[in-house]
């Protein structure tokens, strides 16, 4: 019999659902629905009825796809209300070898909380006498073992606020999950990826950063430059409405187009007729360079310095801009990657691309049968089945 379970993605452009079920342990996404949040900044609601309507409107439409009315969720929260921070437990051996027993024992010791915020606790890795990184210490001698942890703390006022709305829409929410380390841990176990990873999430208000080294989560930052930024600016300098300009900065705007064309745009008026002007393409390049240019530079300041190589991730709806592949790499001088959900994946064509990831990505650790246990999102406690290690470089 299949099982139904959903995810919910709280974003300040967009509200996404997806519905998958399970059937002999294969998972598969079979309903989708993605609306404008409307009433919400992507940090505080604005509106409490559009908000609700907004929300309301995505989940409806995976119900259609899916022929399953949705009960209960998991939602995905990406704004500030989330904060990442790493923990460490240890465990006395003497030299001993590691055994099933002593991962229970450690995985046991308490970490302190504040009450103000709601808690998930991820294993990330385990260290051999702070020298030696492994995803499975087991059949290893050390003096001492330590835990490596991710801990998600998400503000409990957000946790209240968003349980009353969808207590009005009689849904139960299950857990709550964030993108930071749903990405990393997709990035971590995905074959294909390498050990220096530097992942930009461009987003609609935020710039999500996470670099991973030797597949351990090495640094975090969110800057708020978002490529709405682009859409103020095209509105502001041409008096054209903001959806007009979202349409200019992923439909209209080519980076790498130098042949000028004009581009016909209408003027915003509240009250009187229509009008339209022309305006040339190098123009409104010229603003979306402008602001790439400065929010770019940004990001690269923030980033530590390192000698390590890394390859650059890009994903969120403000890596769909057009050729913005041979603007960074001309730019910056580095090639980069786009990081998408797998065309396989049942998600429809609309919306297989990269403003979907995270909410794929909270997919993927919700099912990965790797890790053998559906809790994991509450208490990770499975390994790899090949011990492997690493020299030890450097520490989150």
């Amino acid at each position: 019999m299949d099982s139904y379970k959903t995810i919910i993605e709280i974003g300040s452009f967009s509200i996404k659902t997806i519905i998958y079920s399970e059937l002999n342990n294969d998972f598969s996404i079979i309903g989708t629905g993605k609306t404008r949040s409307r009433g919400y900044t992507g940090e505080e609601i604005e509106n409490f009825d559009d908000f609700i309507e907004s929300i309301k409107n995505s989940i409806v439409q995976a119900e259609k796809q899916a022929n399953h009315i949705i009960k209960d969720a998991y939602l995905l929260i990406t704004n500030q209300s989330v904060r990442i921070k790493k923990t460490q437990k240890d465990l006395n051996l003497n030299g001993a070898i590691i055994e099933k027993n002593d991962l229970r024992k450690i995985s046991k010791i308490n970490i302190s909380k504040d009450k103000n915020y709601h808690y998930n606790l991820y294993i990330s890795h385990y260290k051999i006498d702070d020298k030696l990184i492994t995803d499975n210490p087991l059949g290893l001698n050390c003096k001492k073992l330590s835990l490596i942890s991710l801990v998600s703390m998400i503000d409990i006022k957000q946790i209240n606020l968003l349980n009353n709305i969808f207590q009005k829409l009689q849904i139960r929410i299950l857990n709550y999950l964030d993108s930071t380390t749903s990405y990393y841990f997709y990035l971590k176990n995905k074959p294909k990826t390498r050990a220096d990873v530097v992942l930009i999430d461009y987003g609609f208000k935020y710039i999500n950063i996470i670099m991973i080294k030797n597949k351990v989560l090495h640094f975090i930052k969110k800057i708020p430059h978002g490529s709405k930024k682009i859409s103020n600016d095209l509105v502001n300098i041409h008096n054209i409405s903001f959806d007009f300009a979202e349409k200019l900065k992923i439909s209209t705007i080519n980076l790498s187009d130098t042949r000028n064309s004009i581009v016909e745009i209408p003027i915003w008026e509240e009250f009187g007729d229509n009008k339209k002007k022309n305006v040339g393409h190098d123009n409104l390049k010229e603003i979306m360079s402008d602001r790439l240019d400065e929010t770019f530079e940004l990001v690269f300041k923030s980033l530590p310095k390192d000698k390590s190589f890394y390859s650059y991730l890009f994903t969120g709806g403000g890596s769909k801009i057009n050729n913005f592949y041979n603007y960074f790499r001309t730019k910056f001088g580095h090639d980069i990657q786009f990081l998408e959900p797998p065309k396989s994946c049942g998600i429809p064509k609309v919306l297989n691309d990269a403003s979907i990831m995270s909410l794929y990505s909270s997919f993927w650790l919700l099912t990965n049968k790797d890790f053998g246990n559906k809790n994991f999102i509450q208490k990770i406690d499975s390994f790899s089945n090949k011990i492997w290690y690493k020299r030890f470089v450097d520490l989150l």
